[in-house]
């Protein structure tokens, strides 16, 4: 997406506005921008790269559960395996890992920002800043809402800044209710069968409905009134105790 945002402003104007956290990826999209506003109290910055690797062993022998893989290759189970710590060797690539990753995002950040490494290193290794701070180091170029991002982006396609323009959003649509609990039927729980059977029952009527950040609830049309949605999501509930 960073090579993408680059590309856009070579052809046209691109300015990111940050709102009240924009750190880590949102820092790493906004720093294609050839202009960046932020607010004052936005919290930016953390250019840096965190990862881990849980060990289970402990928990497998607890749970009498075995696994068994089987590999090709020196470092084939370096993601893979987690029923073991890691060799020294396969920690040791790891952590390689990370800091290239990191070196990575920095040397991005940095030639971004029209910074050298160093000075970019100053201000980077995951420190969180705030828009104000951010702006004095460098890593934002104006402060301000939309408003003044906008004023911007006029400015730099040479629109008049008292001429109307259209704004056109562009989100995501939020997840139902069906996707979110075959999503983890399927991947997590391992109860995809029965969360169909009950979801098949749920949509297939219709009744009162309820939307909740984009999530629909439906089916309610024979239970009381006011505890209507809490049913429903009780009775999806028991069925994973």
């Amino acid at each position: 997406m960073w090579r993408e945002i680059r590309l856009l402003a070579e052809s046209k104007p691109v300015v990111a506005s940050m709102s009240d956290v924009a750190a880590s990826g949102g820092y790493y999209m906004a720093m294609a921008a050839p202009v960046i506003v932020a607010e004052k109290l936005t919290l930016t910055g953390s250019i840096g790269v965190i990862t881990g690797k849980f060990i289970l062993q402990k928990l497998y022998e607890r749970i009498d559960f075995n696994k068994e893989i089987l590999s090709r290759g020196r470092y084939a189970e370096l993601n893979a395996a987690d029923q073991r710590p890691l060799r020294p060797d396969e920690a040791e690539l790891f952590e390689k890992s990370a800091q290239n990753a990191y070196a990575s995002f920095r040397d991005k950040a940095a030639m971004s920002r029209s910074m050298s490494i160093d000075q970019m290193e100053t201000v980077a290794q995951g420190r969180v800043w705030s828009g104000q701070d951010a702006a004095s180091r460098g890593l934002v170029d104006s402060l301000g809402g939309f408003s003044q991002a906008l004023a911007i982006a006029k400015q730099r396609a040479k629109i008049p800044q008292d001429k109307k323009v259209r704004l056109v959003e562009i989100s995501k649509a939020s997840p139902t209710l069906p996707e979110i609990l075959s999503g983890i039927g399927g991947s997590v729980l391992g109860v995809d069968r029965v969360v169909k059977g009950v979801l098949q029952d749920v949509t297939s009527l219709n009744g009162v409905q309820a939307r909740m950040d984009g999530i629909l609830f439906e089916r309610l049309e024979n239970m009381p009134g006011e505890n209507q949605l809490f049913l429903l999501v009780k009775e999806i509930t028991n069925y994973f105790g």
